[in-house]
């Protein structure tokens, strides 16, 4: 399940103050691999903003996934476009398809962030990201597309009937002119239910209000 990173709920002053102070007594004696993740994830708390609280914790438990990935790893060159794939296939269909119409409106700001933020994390050795430029949309119709076979087919036996072109006339479906048309998403979305499969109840909340989103609200 998609979760916030540790900064995720930084609102007041005070925390927003414990943080930036932190960060500076960080930066002066650099940091540890295994800090990089919360110490990107906070930096992005502390300077971006989203249009509503709603789409801030979106991009913020997306951001702290996206984190994951690279994490347990000592690999200085980060690949933006396989890390970002890798992001899309762990969230997979345990978020609605809003969560994705989201991660889409606000890539350029993400993209943008995480292109100045990483190389400039203060560890011994610089990370590198490349494959900074593709088509976020081109990956996510097609986890789109992914997502609703796994949902409509349960079994094993089921989804080894799927085959490749049956993913891509879906894709075909969901795309006009090179733009995800979240009309023609949220209507064969309507065919299954969206299931929570998460007891925590903050996950819980967030993802009832994502589901309630309509496509003209993303």
């Amino acid at each position: 399940m998609v979760k916030q990173g540790r900064y995720a709920g930084v609102q007041s002053n005070k925390k927003g103050r414990s943080i930036r102070q932190r960060q500076t007594k960080t930066v002066a004696n650099k940091i540890t691999r295994q800090d990089v993740g919360e110490f990107v994830q906070g930096r992005y708390v502390l300077t971006q903003r989203g249009t509503s609280a709603l789409v801030d914790e979106t991009m913020q438990r997306f951001l702290s996934t996206w984190l994951l990935q690279e994490a347990s790893t000592d690999v200085a060159v980060w690949d933006m476009k396989e890390i970002t794939q890798q992001t899309l296939t762990r969230t997979a269909n345990q978020v609605p398809w809003q969560f994705y119409a989201i991660i889409v409106k606000q890539w350029d700001k993400l993209s943008h962030f995480l292109i100045k933020e990483i190389p400039a994390v203060p560890i011994a050795t610089p990370m590198k990201l490349v494959q900074q430029v593709f088509d976020i949309r081109a990956l996510v119709s097609q986890q789109l597309a992914i997502n609703w076979y796994l949902a409509r087919f349960k079994t094993e036996s089921q989804l080894a009937t799927i085959k490749a072109t049956d993913i891509s006339q879906l894709v075909k479906s969901f795309v006009v002119a090179d733009e995800i048309v979240w009309q023609n998403v949220a209507v064969v979305y309507s065919t299954i239910p969206f299931v929570i499969n998460t007891n925590d109840i903050k996950t819980q909340k967030w993802l009832v209000k994502l589901n309630s989103l309509q496509p003209e609200q993303v």
